[in-house]
């Protein structure tokens, strides 16, 4: 499942990556991020906000989702972040 998560805060004050997100720390909002959860049973909190493709490539599109052509950054067309899209979609589909 692919949700919108906030870094935890352990004991010494460090942010850590929660326990339920397999893979994360994509297309940063402010101190909301993108991940892939655990899908081994493990409890996953309710009231995080899922993404489907269609979240996704909204979110991409609001954020002005920049890649690098030719080592040039630049704004990426709806295509390209279709594509992103996908691609991180299909990671662990």
């Amino acid at each position: 499942m692919i949700v919108e998560y906030k870094m935890h805060v352990n004991e010494r004050g460090s942010k850590i990556k929660p326990y339920f997100i397999k893979d994360g720390g994509y297309y940063a909002d402010g101190n909301k991020l993108v991940g892939h959860t655990l899908d081994n049973g493990s409890y996953i909190p309710s009231t995080l906000v899922v993404l489907d493709r269609a979240a996704l490539i909204t979110r991409l599109t609001n954020l002005g989702h920049i890649i690098l052509d030719n080592g040039t950054p630049r704004l990426a067309t709806a295509e390209e972040i279709e594509t992103a899209v996908d691609t991180f979609i299909g990671k662990y589909g």
